[in-house]
C-alpha cells in the first residue's frame, strides 16, 4: 500500500497555506490541527451575502458576486464536514435564503440565477440551456439541497419536504443512466444522517443501480475530467465500497503518484478561451480547493504517512 511521504504532504500543506483562499487554510487547520470551525465560517463570510445565500466565486468557476443554490450548497457541504449544529444562525440563513429561491411549481431549485450570465463564468454556465443539461434540476442541486433540508427540518414547511422528496425519488426512478454531478448531488443527499429510514432505501437502490455505468475504471480516464472511484467511495465507511476495493486501491495509488512538483494537484479542466484572466485566478483557487480535497481524501483512507 502506497502512503503520501510526509514531505509530500508538507509540500501541499505550504502550497495551500501560501497559495490558496484563506477558506482552504482554514479548512486545513480545522481537519488537522484541530482548529476552530469558527474560523472557517469566518472564512465563509468573504463570500456570504445578506440575503443568507452564498456567491462571491466560492464556486471558482462562477465569479458572480450574487447568491447562488449552487453556491449556497458548496457552504453547507463545508458546514456540514465541520459538524455545524443546525441550529446555529448561521446554516439556519442559508436555508431560509434557499426556501425563498425555490422554484414554486417545479419543486426544484435553478443552480444558478440567469443574472450570473453577466460576470464571468466557466463556458458550462452559459445560461442557454441550462434547464435540458440539467434534467429540469431535478437531481443537481435539488437532491443535494433537500439534504440540506431535513438536516434544518425544524424550518422547512413539512409540504415542502414532501414535494421535493417525492420529485427527487420519483425522477431517479425513471433514469435509465445519470449524470456524474447529478449522481454526486444524490450522493451527498445519501449522506444525511437524519434521512427518513425508508426514503433513504429507495434511494440507495437507485443510487445503485445508475452508478456502475459512468464510474471511470481506466486510470487513464482519470487524467482528464470523470468520475474517478474515489468521488463515489469517498471513505472506507461508505455503503458503495464492496466490490470495488481493488479500483479504490488503484484511485488512492493514482492520487499519491499525481501529486506536482509543487505540492499541488491541478484541475483537469480549463475555461478554453472564455475569460482567460478570470480563469488563471479561478485555476488557482481551484488549485488550492483540490489539493485540499486530495489530502482529507488520503487521511479518511491512512494513506499519508505519519498521520491516523
Amino acid at each position: 500500500m502506497n502512503l503520501l511521504p510526509n514531505a509530500a504532504f508538507l509540500a501541499a500543506r505550504r502550497f495551500i497555506e501560501t497559495t490558496a483562499r484563506p477558506l482552504e487554510v482554514a479548512r486545513l487547520r480545522f481537519h488537522f490541527d484541530q482548529a476552530s470551525s469558527e474560523s472557517v465560517r469566518t472564512a465563509l463570510d468573504a463570500c456570504r451575502n445578506a440575503d443568507g445565500g452564498f456567491g462571491h466565486a466560492l464556486e471558482p468557476d462562477l465569479r458572480a458576486a450574487e447568491s447562488s443554490a449552487l453556491c449556497t450548497s458548496l457552504a453547507l457541504q463545508v458546514l456540514r464536514a465541520t459538524r455545524a449544529p443546525s441550529t446555529q444562525a448561521y446554516g439556519s440563513a442559508s436555508i431560509v435564503y434557499l426556501l425563498n429561491c425555490r422554484e414554486q411549481q417545479n419543486a426544484v431549485w435553478r443552480i444558478i440565477p440567469k443574472s450570473a450570465e453577466r460576470s464571468p463564468h466557466a463556458p458550462w454556465w452559459n445560461q442557454i440551456g441550462r434547464e435540458e443539461a440539467f434534467e429540469g434540476f431535478s437531481l443537481n442541486p435539488t437532491a443535494e439541497i433537500l439534504g440540506y433540508l431535513y438536516e434544518y427540518r425544524y424550518l422547512v414547511p413539512e409540504a415542502v419536504l414532501t414535494l421535493v422528496s417525492e420529485h427527487v425519488l420519483r425522477h431517479i426512478c425513471g433514469l435509465q443512466t445519470i449524470e456524474m454531478h447529478e449522481l454526486l448531488c444524490s450522493l451527498r443527499l445519501l449522506q444525511t444522517e437524519v434521512l427518513p429510514e425508508t426514503f433513504r432505501e429507495r434511494l440507495h437502490s437507485e443510487v445503485r443501480r445508475l452508478m456502475d455505468q459512468i464510474i471511470a475504471l481506466d486510470p487513464a480516464q482519470w487524467r482528464e475530467y470523470c468520475l474517478r472511484p474515489l468521488q463515489v467511495v469517498d471513505c472506507p465507511e461508505s455503503p458503495f465500497l464492496a466490490g470495488r476495493e481493488d479500483a479504490v486501491a488503484a484511485n488512492l495509488d493514482y492520487e499519491i503518484a499525481a501529486q506536482g512538483a509543487a505540492g499541488s494537484w491541478t484541475p483537469t479542466w480549463t475555461w478554453g478561451d472564455a475569460f482567460p484572466d478570470d480563469w488563471k485566478l479561478a485555476r488557482q483557487e481551484w488549485e488550492g480547493i483540490i489539493t485540499l480535497e486530495k489530502l482529507l481524501l488520503l487521511q479518511r483512507f491512512h494513506r499519508i504517512e505519519g498521520i491516523a
